[in-house]
């Protein structure tokens, strides 16, 4: 079988998702949840759900609520799951594909830190969605379906992930103290390099990942002598400090896992913003 034809198994209820995130409207988002399964017949039954969107969402999380609203839809649905072999969830997200195992299985056993013994990204919603997935009374597989081909199933999903994301009237899916950021630059995880320097930067936003006990900030370069200067990008420091804010620090050595090991001192905003 060629992958990623996204070809439903007649024995199992078929879910096709989508997530969609739209960062110049507001970043407004929706999921997509389109139910296929086979009747006593030997026809095709489908079922569709657009959920009112969120306000705010990373298309990450978006494609990991999918997942979540899916089950949630066909417990909904059918009083007895059990009448299926499994449920199929068809995603057109390798990111999901390839971190579901170890969401359901590997990360909660070493405190949802990954290979790296840094957090994993998305902490909260793997978890809901691993809740479900428990819950469910038969064997649950997800496979990747590209996206946007020639699969009418995945296009109706893409439809309704749309559809949901027009209407975001749920508050933002995860809570970060966010501040305007000066730069017109978009933000990119690991552009920035971290070899043990010091940096001066500016704090845009904080959220605290509780499981690993420590801050993940998102900040742009504010020194017009670095060659990072307006870059964007991730990093973890277990101090707390506070967003819209101005720092010279000392980062560590390892790209795979930024931290800030030093905050040498706090700089006057008005002689950095540009």
């Amino acid at each position: 079988m060629i992958s990623g034809q996204g070809i439903i198994d007649e024995y199992a209820l078929n879910i096709f998702t989508d997530g969609s995130s739209y960062p110049d409207k507001q970043r407004a988002a929706g999921v997509g949840v389109h139910l296929v399964w086979v009747n006593e017949s030997g026809d095709e039954e489908t079922a569709d759900y657009a959920p009112t969107g969120w306000e705010e969402a990373t298309i990450d999380e978006m494609e990991i609520e999918a997942c979540t609203v899916a089950l949630q839809e066909a417990e909904r649905i059918f009083s007895d799951l059990k009448r299926f072999k499994r449920i199929l969830i068809f995603t057109d997200s390798r990111f999901v594909k390839n971190c579901f195992f170890l969401a359901m299985n590997i990360w909660p056993n070493k405190r949802w830190l990954g290979s790296n013994n840094m957090p994993v990204k998305n902490i909260e919603l793997w978890k809901r969605l691993r809740r479900e997935v428990k819950k469910c009374p038969i064997n649950v597989d997800v496979e990747w379906v590209k996206a946007h081909k020639n699969n009418l199933h995945n296009k109706v999903a893409d439809k309704l992930a749309k559809t949901s994301a027009s209407m975001p009237f749920n508050r933002p899916l995860s809570h970060s103290d966010t501040t305007r950021k000066w730069s017109d630059r978009k933000t990119k995880r690991g552009c920035i390099p971290v070899c043990g320097q010091e940096i001066k930067i500016r704090i845009v936003s904080r959220k605290y990942v509780n499981r690993a006990k420590t801050y993940e900030y998102r900040y742009e370069v504010i020194d017009p002598d670095d060659n990072s200067f307006k870059d964007l990008d991730f990093i973890y420091c277990d101090e707390e400090l506070s967003r819209s804010q101005c720092f010279r620090v000392r980062f560590n050595a390892e790209q795979d896992r930024p931290f800030i090991v030093d905050v040498i001192e706090k700089l006057d905003c008005l002689n950095y913003k540009y």
